[in-house]
C-alpha cells in the first residue's frame, strides 16, 4: 500500500467521530495484544493501552511495518502471515483485525489464532459483507477494469464456498492471496468450528465479529 493510504488510515484512527473510524475495544486486562494486518500500525498508535502492555502488530508489507517502527517505536512490529503465526501457544489476551481477515485464508488463520490465545482470550474482527464485493464489482465493470472485475467475481466464488463449505482458495497464479466477503451465519459457523464460544456478529455500519476461547 502507498504512503498515502497509510497516513490517511492513521488519520482516521486518530479522528474521534470520524463516520470510517471503528476501534478494537481493549480492556485493562488485555495485557498481551495483536493486531493481525496491522499494516503501518495505525489503530495500535491511536489505542490507549495500560502501562506494560505487550503491544504486537504482525502485516506480510515490509514498508508499512517500516512506517509503523518510525511512527510508534514501543510497539513489536513482526513480519508473518496470519496463516502461521510466529508465536507460542496460550500467549495472548486479544488478537483483532480491523482490515486485514477478509484477506487470509480465514479458517487457517482462526486456527492459528485460537492456538495462541490464552483461555479466555478475545477476538474481535472487522469483516467484509457480501453487499461491499458486490459494490465494488459493479463499480469495476462499469470502468471497464476487467482484471480487477476478474477478482471481485473470484471473491464471491471463494465467499460462497467459504460461507457454505467452511473451505477457501487462493487467487489462482497468486498462491498467498486470498479475498473472500463474510456473512453473520457463516462466520459464527467458521469461529464454532475453531473452538470458540461467546460467538457475536452484527452489522451496525460496521460488519463485526467478537469471540471468546473457551476454559
Amino acid at each position: 500500500m502507498p504512503l498515502d493510504y497509510h497516513l490517511e488510515e492513521l488519520r482516521i484512527a486518530t479522528s474521534v467521530g470520524d463516520p470510517k473510524r471503528i476501534m478494537p475495544p481493549v480492556t485493562k486486562a488485555d495485557r498481551r495484544v495483536l493486531d493481525l494486518g496491522c499494516g503501518a500500525g495505525q489503530t495500535l498508535v491511536a489505542t490507549k493501552f495500560e502501562p506494560g502492555t505487550v503491544v504486537i502488530g504482525l502485516d506480510v508489507d515490509k514498508s508499512a511495518l517500516a512506517l509503523g517502527r518510525q511512527l510508534d517505536n514501543k510497539i513489536g512490529f513482526v513480519c508473518a502471515r496470519g496463516e502461521s503465526l510466529p508465536f507460542q501457544g496460550e500467549g495472548l489476551d486479544f488478537v483483532f483485525s480491523r482490515v486485514a481477515l477478509p484477506y487470509m485464508n480465514v479458517p487457517d488463520t482462526l486456527s492459528e489464532i485460537r492456538r495462541v490465545l490464552k483461555k479466555g482470550g478475545r477476538v474481535w474482527f472487522v469483516l467484509h459483507p457480501y453487499s461491499m464485493v458486490v459494490k465494488e464489482t459493479v463499480n469495476a465493470l462499469s470502468r471497464l477494469q476487467i482484471k480487477r472485475a476478474a477478482v471481485c467475481l473470484y471473491v464471491i466464488a471463494n465467499g460462497v464456498l467459504l460461507n457454505l463449505f467452511g473451505k477457501e482458495f487462493h487467487l489462482p497464479f497468486k498462491k498467498h492471496y486470498y479475498e473472500s466477503f463474510q456473512t453473520i451465519r457463516g462466520i459464527r459457523k467458521l469461529l464454532q468450528k475453531a473452538g470458540f464460544d461467546d460467538i457475536r456478529a452484527e452489522r451496525n455500519g460496521f460488519f463485526v465479529a467478537t469471540a471468546n476461547k473457551g476454559h
